[in-house]
């Protein structure tokens, strides 16, 4: 589970270092998302990031929609799978960034059940995939939580 706190409206998830390797592109399908609100419904802008060997350039974008939960605890968080007129666009990604656009004050917001795979599965990809180092296995000392976030996504889409 992620959260993400008040203090900037957006979040990236994404292949970090790796995103060079053509190997590591997956495909977003959907995520679970809730807000820290109990009035108004919360709008997420989320895009899908391809990098092309000199910057990140956008493939998809789609607008997510979370109602509110008028209980001040015990809210659960909504999967929402991407339609499938944009879904297309979400494929061969390196990155997707989730931006909670909605106006006025800065709200928390949470996310879980990241549903993403592989774009190639074949042989030779997977060998690919298995020569990459699993660094999430190294102890840090003192690293960020950026560092260990890019880890984690490296760990999850690995699978």
């Amino acid at each position: 589970m992620v959260l993400h706190d008040a203090s900037s409206s957006g979040a990236q998830i994404g292949l970090g270092q790796w995103r060079e390797n053509k190997c590591l592109s997956f495909k977003f399908e959907g995520i679970s998302l809730g807000c820290d609100s109990t009035d108004t419904a919360c709008v997420f802008d989320v895009v899908g990031l391809q990098w092309n060997d000199v910057e990140d350039v956008v493939q998809g974008n789609a607008t997510i929609e979370v109602a509110a939960c008028p209980k001040p605890s015990g809210c659960i968080l909504e999967f929402h799978a991407l339609d499938p007129a944009v879904s297309s666009a979400f494929t061969n990604l390196t990155a997707i960034n989730i931006t909670l656009v909605n106006p006025g004050v800065p709200r928390s917001w949470w996310a879980d059940d990241l549903q993403i795979a592989w774009v190639n599965n074949d042989c030779t990809v997977a060998a690919c995939r298995a020569r990459v180092p699993n660094e999430m296995a190294s102890p840090r000392a003192h690293g960020s939580f950026a560092g260990s976030a890019k880890g984690l996504m490296r760990w999850a889409i690995r699978g």
